[in-house]
């Protein structure tokens, strides 16, 4: 009887280390997560074509068709292949006319 106890023990012992490593894996990920999330948006924010959509809810399609119009969304690139730099301000500004503009 006492061998049947510990092996139920170890196993009960094992199965605790493994959630204990799962809860501690959550936890570092719950952590990252609010270091994100608790940064300050600044202004002067360089935000990529992609991270502005995702941002602000908009397809980078839309971001395109912005930049494109007369007097459209300012932003740097500096080759046609080249990551799309967008500053935080002038989206939102341009986000604002727009909506009042209609």
């Amino acid at each position: 009887m006492p061998k049947l106890d510990q092996k139920l023990i170890k196993k009960k012992l094992i199965e605790l280390t493994r959630t204990k490593r799962e809860l501690e894996s959550e936890k570092n990920k719950n952590i990252e997560i609010l270091k994100n999330s608790v940064k300050p948006k600044l202004d002067s924010d360089l935000l990529k074509k992609s991270e502005a959509a995702k941002e602000y809810n908009i397809s980078e399609k839309t971001i395109d068709r912005m930049r494109s119009k007369p007097k459209g969304l300012k932003y740097a690139q500096k080759s046609p292949k080249a990551t799309v730099w967008i500053v935080r301000k002038d989206l939102e500004d341009y986000l604002k006319k727009d909506r009042h503009d209609r």
